[in-house]
């Protein structure tokens, strides 16, 4: 994997009473606590763990749909507006077009990907083999970072193996992970708030954090928007892992060079692997 040094960790969400969200942002709550806390609670019980300790941290980001083959394009928008930026879809896509790397909004390359989150104003950081290393994500998480990730989507949006024929784009805005009853926390590297029952929220993360080290990837549950759903995601580490690592090549249905930008051979190298940090 490629070595890239930890930022320092910032407040992972709004405390009670902040204001920072975007006027037009619908997933948040007066108090500052994104609302996507009900779909967390909801899957903790609906998967059987409300008896378990689980510690959540996200970032709160607007919900943008997309309009034709433009996944990457909306997880950008979404990135870039959380950060304050005053940009939208439409605005990338005419960036994407100039700088000659879509047609119809398509993106089959990492690298191009963080061309243009540079040109939006981001700072992307590109991991090659990003998910081999689950702590190395987990603390980008949790300091204040979102990821873009390709993946193959199912019928329901989730991780599955197609190949790369269905190839898509999620914005990764947060992590939700579960710890047991040996789980030892040095509690002053970062604070902790009791949500829900036995769903903490972690903040003011230390960068010598103890939490990312402790923590198994079987226990590590990505949160997750994209293009084609107003509803977070939650998908497991190893789910997400294993779609992206199979992202082998463009659908054959696809492979038509006058509607799409694509890659050499149509191989989907430069998406297979690929994590992109976004700042």
């Amino acid at each position: 994997m490629e070595l890239i040094p930890l930022p320092p960790p910032f407040p992972l969400l709004p405390k009670e009473g902040s204001s920072n969200n975007l006027p037009n942002s619908e997933n948040t709550k007066g108090n500052g606590v994104a609302i996507e806390l009900d779909t967390v609670e909801l899957w903790i019980k609906l998967n059987g763990k409300i008896n378990d300790t689980f510690m959540v941290v996200w970032q709160n980001t607007p919900t943008i749909l997309q309009n034709g083959p433009q996944c990457g394009l909306v997880a950008l928008a979404m990135a870039a507006q959380s950060h304050g930026q005053a940009i939208d879809t439409d605005s990338i896509f005419q960036k994407a077009l100039n700088m000659g790397i879509t047609k119809k909004g398509e993106l089959f390359s990492s690298f191009a990907t963080c061309e243009l989150a540079t040109c939006i104003e981001m700072k992307p950081l590109l991991l090659n083999d990003g998910f081999h290393d689950a702590e190395v994500l987990l603390r980008y998480l949790i300091s204040d970072k979102m990821l873009l990730v390709p993946y193959d989507a199912d019928c329901n949006h989730a991780p599955c193996l197609k190949n790369g024929h269905k190839a898509h784009w999620a914005l990764l805005i947060g992590v939700l992970f579960q710890v047991d009853n040996s789980f030892n926390h040095n509690n002053r590297c970062c604070s902790r708030e009791l949500l829900r029952q036995n769903i903490y929220r972690i903040y003011d993360v230390h960068a010598n954090c103890d939490l990312p080290s402790q923590v198994d990837k079987e226990n590590i549950y990505f949160l997750a928007k994209h293009g084609k759903s107003k509803r977070l995601a939650i998908w497991s580490y190893n789910s997400l892992q294993a779609s992206n690592n199979n992202l082998q090549e463009v659908d054959p249905k696809r492979v038509n060079d006058l509607e799409y930008v694509l890659p050499p051979n149509n191989n989907l190298a430069d998406l297979r692997g690929k994590v992109i940090v976004l700042r």
